[in-house]
């Protein structure tokens, strides 16, 4: 979503915007020199600026080479299928995974005058995609702007930019076409600014001519994005008053007049003629606030107030609502800045619906309210990391759509020499939409059946970045000891030597299952079985003079997981799997962390027990009742922390990959079935190791974990769906089919947070956004039911109850609510409108429990696992023997995270 608007109106009044596109105060009118007029931020006269100096002029060229991997390039929701023979065509609604290259010049040209100022920015994105050339793309931009002091009290201001970009896949407008729409943009700004008194009067004004490409959709057919070129005037006024120098009252109005190159025609074709629709429009925002500041910490300003436009096709109605907007930069402490925003604006959109399939309804615009929050700590001269989340709602007018944008990220970066950056950032992206298909094309070509959320997406991208300053880069001196690193005094750690403990926990089985059915035909599904773990193990190690550990581990283990699948039918199958024991041996490796706790991986081989019973219902003497060893390959992570001279506790989890193996249940060559299983396997343990060390329990929090928090974790999912049903086949029944589906999948995601402390007792609120890639299938082919459910993600909130350990450690306890999107399908017979196809949000309980254990004073890394009971979900399908489902769904989760605590 764009943000022109708000931009604009900004620029016009020569002040600091909250949207997206935000153009400071200090870039275009300065407040006016005066007894009460603020420091410039960052002033400082001990170090010589940053920059090439020529003829008055500082140059900061860089370049920047970025790696970015987008999970869902298009920004769609995979959940809908795609119909070639649509007509009109459809958009592209593959979930679409790729990895793009992007090369990043630029160059800033800065005055270094005593007064006046002269500034130039130049630019590109230069994008290839590895699988979808199509959506390469070349942005750049080009602008200047400037100030002329006049006097002591008074200035003029002005810019020009050219940007020649393309609109994300994600917008509405431009989802249909092969490639993305490409637009220019030219933008001039300029205004006056005077102090009368005690108060400052800025006028300003903008221009800016939007020109869009056409484009063409996947049969050819063009697509004419002329009508959505436009030009927006704006004027605008603002007076503060200069009441003291750290809070500063204001008024401020802008008018605004809009105005597109032709009528907007909607749907022409050769067979129907278009229908025209006069977008043009005009408006006003009128508000008063506060700006505020306090020192060099703490700066913002908060208004409120009123916005109006009225547009000229009669079938628009005026829109009149409040105006509200916030920004506040906050220095928490000398390397730790906080930001956080507030804005709405009423963006211009080409949407139309026709929900009866007859007669179009065109939106006019959409207002979008959005709120933000980002955080930067300096952890060393060299590290910064970096949170953000943001919230918006766009709100279409004159149709039925509101869509609900959710962002959050995390990073880090590394400066591997002053003028050599090295950034890794995560970003998750989600659209919550109430927005349904009005044709339903995918399903039914006339009637509506309400299935599908066609709105809703979900979108992580990973970017790697290596960005080089190509010029002199100057800082002031570090002073030793400001930042945060790692603790110079270090616990007794977890030494060398032997050790032995048990350990308990929960296991959890994830079994492909394939074989063939019928003449011809395959049966493939994935089951899920959970279960208890017990165990015990022993092994010996070696940690050197530098704190890193390697050693052997054997193990030995009982488990209780066990899946089951069952249909009373005759010529249907009945068959299970149950976990016994398992017997491994391990490497592991790792490192004793400053306060003793060794946090280790590991990798090994591990041998299994698995009974494994199979018949086919009308022929039983024949089924296979076997117990059979696999051998599996086991890799994890987990940590050992120090609880005495002697003892110590663990928390880990493992992923085992089993060989897969042949069931033979029947004589005749259709009776066999193959089994794929993967084991995840949480645990906690007790263990002793002999020949200790004395325990000397060092807490580099020094006792300190409350405030805020943020991070990011990845991890592994387990969904399971309990599923009961009774199924009518050809005109017999009802059979009854019990069966546990599911399947595992990666999980990525960011938390925050705010803890309170009582002594050793801890109690917190956090909030999760996460996304999830676990989904089920059961297919039969070429004829038969096919049934699946998809774990999208979404958000949790959860109160968190725990204690410190006296080296820092924090145990917790979660109890809370989690909110996820889940996708079901139900396909039986030849008829698609009788399939099912459902976006559903369901809401579930969230409970587990983890640890926290301290990298440094302010990073931790921890170790969670949680089950979210979602329920059950019901549904019919319309065929003329209906099939009823219930299904109850259930997620495992294990996460492995890195935080900070403010």
């Amino acid at each position: 979503m764009s943000n022109h608007l708000s931009r604009s109106i900004a620029i016009a009044l020569g002040v600091a915007s909250v949207g997206p596109l935000a153009v400071h105060a200090q870039d275009t009118a300065p407040l006016p020199a005066g007894p009460d007029a603020p420091a410039a931020e960052n002033e400082s006269t001990e170090t010589p600026p940053s920059g090439l100096a020529a003829g008055g002029f500082l140059f900061f060229p860089q370049v920047t080479v970025t790696t970015l991997y987008d999970t869902n390039i298009y920004g769609v929701n995979g959940s809908v299928p795609i119909i070639k023979e649509q007509d009109p065509p459809a958009p592209i609604e593959d979930e679409t995974a790729d990895t793009v290259g992007i090369l990043s010049p630029s160059l800033a040209v800065r005055s270094d005058w005593d007064n006046h100022e002269l500034n130039f920015n130049a630019g590109a994105d230069l994008a290839r995609y590895r699988d979808n050339s199509d959506e390469n793309y070349d942005d750049f931009w080009l602008n200047t702007d400037g100030r002329y002091d006049i006097n002591a009290v008074s200035n003029l201001f002005g810019g020009l930019g050219y940007t020649r970009t393309h609109e994300d896949r994600t917008s509405p407008e431009g989802a249909a076409g092969v490639e993305p729409v490409q637009y220019d943009s030219l933008d001039a700004h300029g205004g006056y600014a005077r102090r009368i008194g005690q108060t400052v009067l800025r006028l300003g004004g903008t221009a800016q001519q939007l020109d869009y490409e056409s484009g063409i959709d996947a049969t050819g057919v063009p697509i004419n994005h002329d009508d959505r070129d436009r030009d927006i005037y704006a004027l605008g006024a603002r007076l503060t008053y200069l009441r003291s120098p750290q809070i500063q009252p204001f008024v401020q109005g802008s008018v605004e007049t809009r105005r597109y190159e032709q009528l907007t025609n909607h749907f022409e074709t050769t067979a129907r003629p278009g229908e025209d629709v006069d977008r043009d429009s005009d408006g006003y925002r009128v508000a008063g606030g506060l700006a505020f500041r306090q020192g060099t910490s703490l700066d913002g300003e908060v208004y409120a107030g009123l916005l109006h436009q009225n547009f000229d096709d009669p079938r628009f109605s005026s829109i009149t609502t409040p105006d509200i907007g916030a920004q506040v930069n906050w220095q928490v402490t000398p390397f730790t800045k906080l930001r956080g925003s507030i804005d709405r604006s009423l963006e211009e959109t080409t949407y139309w619906v026709m929900p009866d399939g007859v007669q179009p309804i065109f939106s006019s615009s959409y207002l979008y309210s959005r709120a933000e929050a980002s955080v930067e700590h300096r952890l060393t001269p060299r590290t910064t990391l970096s949170a953000l989340a943001s919230y918006g709602q766009v709100d279409y007018q004159e149709v039925d759509r509101t869509d609900d944008l959710i962002s959050a990220g995390v990073g880090i970066e590394y400066r591997l020499t002053r003028n050599l950056l090295l950034q890794f950032d995560y970003r998750h992206f989600q659209r919550d939409s109430d927005f349904r298909d009005p044709f339903n094309y995918k399903a039914n070509q006339d009637v509506y059946n309400g299935d599908l959320f066609d709105g809703n997406y979900q979108r992580d991208q990973f970017y790697l970045r290596l960005k080089a300053l190509l010029y002199p880069v100057r800082e002031p001196a570090v002073v030793a000891g400001t930042f945060s690193g790692l603790s110079d005094t270090r616990g007794s750690g977890l030494g060398g030597g032997f050790y032995a403990g048990a350990q308990a926990g929960v296991s959890g089985l994830a079994t492909d299952t394939t074989g063939p059915r019928g003449e011809q035909g395959t049966d493939t599904a994935s089951m899920v079985g959970k279960g208890w773990n017990t165990g015990l193990f022993a092994g010996w190690g070696l940690t050197t003079r530098n704190n890193w550990y390697g050693g052997i581990e054997i193990e030995g283990a009982r488990s209780g997981a066990d899946w089951d699948h069952s249909k009373n039918k005759e010529d249907s199958r009945t068959f299970s799997l149950d976990m016994n024991d398992s017997w491994g041996a391990s490497l592991r490796g790792g490192r004793v962390l400053a306060n003793g706790a060794l946090l280790y991986g590991q990798l090994g081989m591990v041998r299994s027990e698995f009974d494994t019973f199979y018949q086919a219902n009308d022929a039983p003497q024949n089924a296979a009742d076997d117990s059979d060893d696999q051998n599996g390959t086991r890799y994890g992570v987990g940590v050992d922390v120090p609880a005495g001279k002697h003892l110590f506790w663990r928390m880990g989890y493992s992923i085992t990959d089993y060989d897969g193996y042949d069931v033979v249940y029947d004589t005749t060559p259709d009776g066999v079935d193959r089994f794929e299983t993967r084991e995840g396997l949480f645990r906690i343990g007790l263990g002793w190791r002999f020949g200790g060390q004395d325990y000397a329990p060092v807490d580099p929090t020094e006792g300190d974990i409350g405030g805020f928090y943020a991070g990011g974790q990845v991890g592994h999912t387990l969904l399971t769906s309990d599923l009961d049903a009774e199924h009518y086949d050809s005109d017999e029944g009802p059979y009854r089919l019990q069966a546990s589906f599911g399947n595992d999948g990666a999980s990525t995601g960011v938390f925050a947070g705010y803890g309170w402390q009582w002594d050793r007792i801890y109690l917190g609120l956090e909030l999760d956004v996460e996304n999830s890639g676990a989904e089920w299938e059961h297919v039969r082919e070429p004829t038969g039911r096919q049934f699946s459910a998809e774990q999208k993600g979404g958000q949790a909130l959860s109160a968190r109850l725990g204690y410190q350990l006296d080296n820092g450690t924090l145990l917790y306890a979660r109890l809370g609510k989690a909110r996820s999107q889940f996708n079901y399908r139900y396909r039986k017979g030849e008829n698609p409108d009788n399939d099912i196809n459902r976006d559903v949000s369901e809401i579930g309980t969230r409970f587990g429990l983890g640890a926290e254990v301290p990298l440094t004073p302010n990073t931790f890394v921890r170790m969670d696992y949680n089950r979210t009971d979602y329920g059950d979900i019901d549904f019919a399908t319309t065929h003329g023997n209906t099939d009823t489902v219930s299904l109850d769904n259930e997620t495992d989760q294990f996460r492995l995270g890195v935080g900070y605590r403010f």
